[in-house]
């Protein structure tokens, strides 16, 4: 096993529950991708085990503090306590996120399950190197811990357990989606955003609603189920509004307005028109994919909330969202208001939230909170 040396003291950082050693804090050293290494103190202290990346900036993602043995029961250990906190969250869904990488111990590693059907997600070349080996193992202590998985998928659209599976359709509370793990972004759906949808679904009673950047309509299916009085729903991409059409027939509710359009081009034509709706709801894709997009993604965000801040009718609400793990909450929200301010409306925020209790964040790894959703009314 490789032995790395800190060339900066960030022991302290790095025993507070920081998962990530950059390579700027390491002497010089070398290791295979994805073996495991211990890194130690300038004065040789062992200070965290866990796997190497020869390329990028993050040279080891931190999995255990101790010199452990990361053997099955290690790897069933951190499984079964990851399931043991969904089922404590009673999360009214058969869609849950087993495995949330950093924040469950397992970095670089994704595991979404929805009705039985893995889908996983490797951050990376690193941590497919390490944890793709593991998987029968992972699967195992899925199905002890009380999450079976029938079939796996992977993210490069292989399948690691079972056939290739067709859509599935998972259910969140009376809703019910359908699921493509195979072509669907991030593993298939967003379960980040079920307890947005949730609360969006309580506001939408008697609503007109517009949801952009809408992906397959979750938000319009809730919105749909808490009794809006008529849903917009546009999306790029015209697979997705077609699956859209498909979940808001699913649970019998009319396909309303669907359009596929660039979000920025149809707010802009809305505006012109003087169309507004009484509820507008922008979840965007990440604008900051990496840490040196930060400046042009708070310039998006800007014009993203201005064009929407612009269609909100009067006394309306606007749920405005960031998936971008490179952008703050405090810079999100100077963004959201400056766009407020360009578009010349008043803005009171009612609510701040993120992502549900599936995917846990630890105190120590502020970037682990990287969704971001305000609830702002407008008048």
């Amino acid at each position: 096993m490789a032995e790395l040396r800190l060339a900066k003291d960030i022991s302290r950082h790095v025993r507070l529950g920081h998962p990530w050693i950059y390579r700027d804090a390491l002497a010089p050293g070398k290791a295979a991708r994805g073996a495991v290494v211990d890194v130690v103190a300038r004065g040789g202290a062992h200070v965290a085990r866990g796997f190497f990346d020869p390329d990028g900036p993050l040279a080891v993602r931190v999995l255990a503090l101790a010199p452990v043995a990361l053997d099955e029961a290690w790897l069933h250990g951190r499984v079964a306590r990851a399931a043991a906190i969904r089922t404590a969250a009673r999360i009214d869904s058969d869609g849950v996120r087993l495995l949330h990488g950093e924040g469950d111990f397992v970095p670089g590693l994704v595991l979404d399950r929805y009705a039985g059907v893995g889908a996983v997600r490797f951050d990376g070349a690193a941590a497919e190197a390490f944890w793709r080996p593991r998987l029968p193992a992972i699967a195992a202590a899925a199905g002890e811990a009380g999450y079976p998985l029938g079939r796996v998928w992977s993210r490069r659209g292989e399948a690691l357990a079972g056939d290739a599976p067709e859509p599935v359709v998972m259910r969140e509370g009376e809703a019910r989606f359908e699921v493509d793990v195979v072509h669907g972004q991030k593993t298939g759906f967003f379960l980040d955003q079920r307890g947005n949808r949730a609360r969006v679904g309580e506001l939408a009673a008697g609503a007109r609603v517009l949801n952009v950047f809408a992906y397959t309509g979750g938000f319009s299916v809730a919105a749909g189920l808490g009794g809006a009085r008529a849903v917009t729903t546009v999306d790029v991409a015209a697979p997705a509004i077609a699956a859209a059409r498909r979940n808001l027939e699913r649970n019998g509710l009319p396909a309303g307005e669907l359009v596929a359009a660039d979000a920025f081009a149809f707010l802009e034509e809305a505006r012109a028109a003087g169309r507004t709706w009484d509820l507008v709801i922008c979840d965007p894709p990440s604008f900051a994919p990496r840490a040196d997009a930060v400046a042009r993604a708070l310039r998006a965000y800007r014009t993203l909330n201005r064009a929407a801040a612009a269609v909100v009718a009067a006394s309306g609400l606007l749920v405005t969202a960031s998936c971008s793990s490179h952008v703050t909450a405090p810079d999100f929200r100077a963004a959201v208001a400056a766009g407020l301010t360009d578009a010349r409306r008043d803005a009171r925020l009612l609510d701040a939230r993120g992502a549900g209790p599936d995917h846990p964040v630890l105190p120590a790894f502020p970037e682990g909170e990287y969704l971001k959703v305000l609830y702002v009314a407008v008048s």
